[in-house]
């Protein structure tokens, strides 16, 4: 069983402001050395959403979004992400994960997919402990924003994004993958309900 689970191929979206992980506002620092100076900008100061995906034998690169998403910019996105890493990070015959946002079930993108000859992974509508890339978010997050570190411009705040997400190490991603039986296990005993992941 825990080998299937290495087909997969984990994807999401994730947003990243200027100002911190979802407009965080407060920071600790060293008394001894002089204060950084910080300012709370009006909606996090700006903000960033990046799409990738993750395989048990890598991830891909990451995807800066601009803009509402449609279905034909999806399909762009996740086409030339696939092209480049799919059998790569997943083998052959990998299954393709997303959630259900409408941009996902979009006529077309099902299309897409089924001309791909790509299997999908049926997901439920509420997942919150089962999409393993929300662990790497989080850890992404935290390394981003090391320090209560804030950005001056969307630019740096890309480029410690990919910076961060390259050095990721793999050991990370593999052990999340190996700790999904046990997710599915718990999650059915909690009838679909909150786990410890």
């Amino acid at each position: 069983m825990e080998k299937k689970w290495r087909k997969v191929i984990f994807t999401d979206e994730k947003k990243f402001n200027l100002d911190g992980p979802d407009g965080f506002n407060y920071y600790f620092h060293d008394l001894r050395k002089e204060n950084s100076i910080l300012s709370r900008r009006q909606a996090g100061g700006g903000s960033v959403i990046i799409w990738s995906g993750i395989g048990y034998s890598g991830k891909m690169d990451i995807k800066f979004c601009t803009g509402k998403i449609n279905s034909k910019r999806y399909i762009e996105v996740i086409n030339e992400q696939i092209t480049s890493y799919a059998t790569r990070i997943a083998g052959n015959n990998f299954i393709f994960q997303q959630d259900n946002a409408s941009v996902h079930r979009a006529q077309v993108v099902k299309d897409y997919f089924t001309e791909k000859n790509i299997q999908i992974l049926e997901w439920p509508a509420y997942s919150p402990d089962l999409n393993i890339i929300e662990n790497c978010w989080g850890d992404l997050s935290r390394a981003v924003y090391r320090g209560s570190r804030q950005f001056i411009t969307v630019e740096d705040l890309k480029k410690a994004i990919i910076n961060e997400w390259q050095n990721m190490n793999q050991d990370i991603i593999k052990n999340l993958y190996d700790s999904l039986p046990n997710r599915m296990i718990e999650v059915i005993s909690k009838s679909g309900g909150s786990t410890k992941y």
